[in-house]
């Protein structure tokens, strides 16, 4: 046991995967959990069993996870690595650097500020897909994607449509030594940080690539989840009845239609399995912050950037407001925290002022989420609000989603169409009830709210077509 100075704050995991699906906690396939230390996380600490992204997309979800300012707001609305969009918001880092702590990032880096994350504040430790691709190149592994795994769809983007390659369903293994596999590699830096002596608190992000695709997985890890007796949802391959057709011509749409029927299985199992290395890889942090007497002194998040759609209505990856896809998983553990599983729709823009609180940590800046922290020490129910999220197309501005959640309704409107959901009585989306004579009162209400949000957020989208 590594001895340690009596820590005055409590330190910072924020563990973070990649585009995996709500509903794989506590998921059982064949007998094998598929995150059992999530699950265990979750069953001492709390669940948010109804988390909504920001936007079903990496950079504009990360990006507002970060500063706990929506798209809209903070400018950061497309998959902009390059920063053309970056603004000068401040992040949970900084926050935190500014408090005193030691502020260390390990993984994928797809927060686009200005300046740019890394250079906004002095790291203790960073890592990030350039660290990994030197350390791959060095030992002889690719980083560069099999053709394989790419597929070629018509891309609505700046007014037109473009041929752009994303990553399909097709499952390859990883023939190197696991160690070398990029997730592994990161948690191997992440636990050697933890096992540092620290004399200050410290707030360690580690950002996993899995389950994102290329779906590229370790040959053991292949092996645990049998294709065979992966279950598909009731909406798989169908379309919401009366649903909105422009949909069809989304880019998640498409990349489902390009998928052969035949692989679908090996997609979800190899979703499962990445997502289960992935645990595995949290467990490994864990063992570590126990190891180092430090796992009672520390403040444990783990959450997705979005989820997954996996065929469900038809569409692949995320990039609709479906809840496969806007949907995510999201655990806090911290000794003190009442043992609870909330069904109280939260956003990821609440994680920011909920985190800052149970730290103690006070900014002056004021946030559009709500803290959560009472709630959690207190274990009172959460106060309910409406959530909203925004997709605005992918690398440049394309298909157009606005989205609001109330208790059990979901809205979500394009500028033309609209959709409407009773997740209650159909949590899978399977029937679109928008512009039905019954529920007109509740869908202009939520119309209302959406519009009211968006336009305080200076949205450019048409809201008055649907009721005018």
């Amino acid at each position: 046991m590594v001895g340690r100075r009596l820590l005055m704050k409590k330190n910072l995991v924020f563990f973070m995967t990649d585009q995996q699906r709500f509903d794989t906690l506590f998921a059982d396939i064949g007998d094998q959990l598929v995150t059992p230390t999530w699950n265990a996380l979750a069953m001492d600490g709390i669940h948010l069993a109804r988390t909504y992204s920001s936007c079903p997309l990496c950079v504009p979800s990360r990006t507002s996870l970060a500063t706990g300012i929506n798209p809209l707001k903070n400018k950061m609305i497309l998959n902009d690595l390059p920063g053309v969009l970056a603004q000068n918001h401040t992040s949970l880092h900084k926050m935190l650097h500014e408090e005193g702590y030691d502020v260390a990032h390990i993984g994928v880096n797809h927060i686009s500020l200005d300046p740019p994350l890394k250079e906004s504040i002095p790291f203790a430790a960073w890592e990030d897909d350039e660290s990994y691709e030197r350390h791959a190149r060095e030992h002889g592994v690719s980083v560069v994607p099999d053709s394989s795994q790419r597929s070629e769809i018509n891309e609505y983007a700046n007014g037109e449509y473009r041929k752009k390659l994303y990553s399909n369903a097709v499952v390859r293994s990883f023939d190197n030594d696991l160690s070398l596999f990029k997730d592994v590699w990161f948690t191997t830096r992440a636990v050697e940080y933890i096992r540092k002596e620290h004399t200050k608190p410290f707030a360690l992000f580690i950002c996993l690539w899995a389950p994102h695709p290329p779906l590229v997985v370790p040959p053991a890890y292949r092996a645990k989840f049998d294709p065979d007796k992966v279950k598909f949802p009731p909406s798989f391959l169908k379309p919401p009845k009366n649903g909105a057709q422009g949909r069809k011509y989304g880019a998640s749409a498409q990349l489902g239609k390009l998928t052969d029927p035949d692989i679908w299985k090996e997609a979800w199992a190899a979703h499962y399995s990445l997502t289960n290395l992935a645990d595995e890889q949290l467990g490994r942090v864990v063992a570590a912050l126990k190891e180092t007497s430090l796992f009672e002194e520390t403040l444990i998040v783990c959450t997705a950037d979005h989820g997954e759609q996996l065929g469900e209505h038809g569409n692949y990856q995320k990039m609709e407001m479906y809840e496969s896809a806007i949907r995510v998983p999201a655990v806090f553990r911290m000794k003190g925290l009442k043992q609870n599983r909330i069904d109280t729709p939260i956003s990821h823009l609440d994680f920011v002022p909920t985190i800052l609180d149970l730290l103690e940590v006070d900014v002056d800046q004021t946030f559009e989420g709500q803290s959560h922290a009472d709630s959690f020490l207190n274990g009172e129910p959460l106060s309910p609000s409406p959530v909203f999220a925004v997709y605005n197309g992918n690398h440049a501005l394309g298909d157009i989603r606005r989205m609001i959640v109330e208790g059990g309704w979901k809205y979500i409107w394009d500028g033309e169409e609209a959709e409407l959901f009773d997740l209650v009585s159909d949590p899978d989306e399977l029937v679109n009830l928008s512009g039905q004579a019954h529920l007109r009162e509740r869908e202009y209400d939520l119309h209302r709210q959406l519009s009211t949000w968006a336009k305080n957020q200076n949205d450019w989208i048409d809201y008055n077509r649907r009721w005018n």
